[in-house]
């Protein structure tokens, strides 16, 4: 963040939207649905503040997001009793989220954020290729054969509202609180065609639910240049044991994580820290072909960053 004058600053900000990349053993059970799937969204977002009054501020920002999808899975051979075959698709794009916020000052030692991000599609469009079998000619219900019968499918990057409070409790400790909404219904709604088809397309709905989150945090400067973090906040799951996709096991997330900050000179922070994530077990959706759960699912992040303002 860069001020310009005593009213308006500039920043920009680099990160990952969502993502999410699996990679299983190529004979697992699954092997039909997805082998090794990725779905990143970085993004480079440049925004600009304005203070209204001592108490107001507002904001607002362009996310500029490059999506990209990879998905290989197995082929069933044919004539059957072969070995599997293999199938990849992969593509990119461009795509804009708009960002708008204002942040709120009632009380001394007391802010509080609210934010907005826009919804936005990202197109993807690939033709499969298809390896390691023999498949039936000219049949086109099994054989993509050339660009012209490429699979097209678009993803919804959802809306979202969070609202956060910074409460500066003493000299030494800070209280955080968080809450948002997430439309990830519109997420699990893909739209996918072919590219013969003239536009035609369906739309293929995962049943997904929207996401709420609840967080608490807390900041403790013990010395005058390093400071403790510590939160704890908890995600609802975006589908149900019923819904849950074999390649997407997500459920509820319970998230606690410690963190360190460091003030290396007036304009240089450095961070970093250690999040866990408990899932427990995640029930799939019984395809026919699969059936089961994913047993004590847990996730270890590690990050670090550095704030030049």
């Amino acid at each position: 963040m860069r001020p310009l004058s005593d009213k308006f600053k500039v920043g920009i900000s680099l990160h990952n939207y969502f993502g999410l990349a699996l990679d299983w053993d190529d004979s697992w059970v699954g092997r039909y649905s997805s082998v090794n799937v990725t779905l990143l969204a970085p993004q480079a977002q440049p925004t600009v503040a304005y203070k209204v009054s001592d108490w107001l501020s507002v904001g607002a920002g362009a996310a500029f997001t490059l999506g990209y999808v990879k998905d290989k899975m197995r082929v069933k051979s044919f004539p059957p009793g072969g070995d599997d075959g293999k199938l990849r698709i992969s593509d990119t794009d461009f795509a804009v989220q708009y960002n708008f916020g204002v942040m709120l000052e009632p009380w001394e030692h007391t802010r509080i954020g609210i934010r907005y991000l826009t919804e936005t599609d990202l197109d993807f469009e690939d033709a499969p290729n298809v390896s390691g079998i023999t498949l039936p000619d000219p049949d086109p219900n099994v054989a993509f054969t050339s660009q012209a019968d490429g699979l097209k499918t678009q993803v919804k990057m959802p809306q979202q509202v969070h609202a956060a409070i910074h409460h500066q409790w003493n000299d030494k400790l800070a209280l955080l609180g968080s809450v948002g909404w997430e439309e990830f219904s519109e997420f699990g709604k893909v739209q996918v065609g072919l590219t013969n088809t003239g536009g035609i397309s369906t739309t293929v709905d995962a049943d997904f639910r929207d996401v709420w989150h609840f967080g608490i945090g807390t900041e403790y400067q013990y010395r005058p240049k390093w400071e403790m973090t510590a939160g704890f906040s908890l995600d609802t799951s975006m589908s149900s044991d019923r819904t849950r996709p074999i390649v997407i096991p997500l459920g509820s997330m319970y998230r606690y994580a410690i963190g360190v900050k460091h003030k290396k000179r007036e304009d240089l922070t450095l961070g970093g820290g250690l999040t866990f994530i408990w899932e427990g077990n995640l029930p799939i959706k019984d395809t026919g072909d699969v059936s089961g759960k994913y047993q004590n699912v847990s996730i270890w992040i590690a990050s670090v960053y550095a704030r030049w303002h």
